[in-house]
């Protein structure tokens, strides 16, 4: 059985899916596409393959990266319009406090625990989270 060039874990420039994981193919094209804006790869404005080309590139339903777009633009990091191109939209600087964004990261932290995850492991895994976002060994930007 053939799978093609993007089956098996499917990639998109720096964008990979594994088509194996627990992890709703939508939420990795999200993820994936988060990760690109965090790391400055994507910049405001910058247009997203559209949901038919990326679709195709991953080898999965066009329906599947719709649903992705549908929740970047809810969590407003990408903006939709009909006939349009799906654009990035990095959030002014005041949006990076909101609670929401605190709630989930407590959430994520309680998943580690609920996990056997030890604190010195999660602190680790933080700080290289920091770091691979960030750009710096510490984890944190300094002034």
């Amino acid at each position: 059985m053939s799978t093609g060039p993007y089956r098996g874990p499917g990639k998109a420039p720096s964008i990979a899916i594994d088509l194996d994981s627990a992890v709703p193919l939508y939420r990795q094209i999200a993820d994936g596409v988060r990760a690109l804006i965090a790391r400055d790869v994507l910049s405001d404005g910058d247009p997203l393959p559209s949901v038919r080309k990326l679709g195709g590139m991953l080898g999965v339903n066009l329906n599947t990266v719709a649903k992705a777009y549908r929740v970047l633009a809810d969590e407003r990091v990408v903006e939709l319009k009909q006939g349009a191109p799906a654009r990035v939209k990095t959030p002014p600087e005041d949006d990076a406090l909101d609670p929401a964004l605190e709630r989930r990261l407590h959430d994520l932290v309680g998943r580690l625990r609920l996990s056997g995850v030890a604190p010195d492991d999660a602190r680790r895994m933080f700080e290289r989270a920091l770091a691979r976002f960030y750009g710096e060994e510490d984890g944190g930007k300094t002034s």
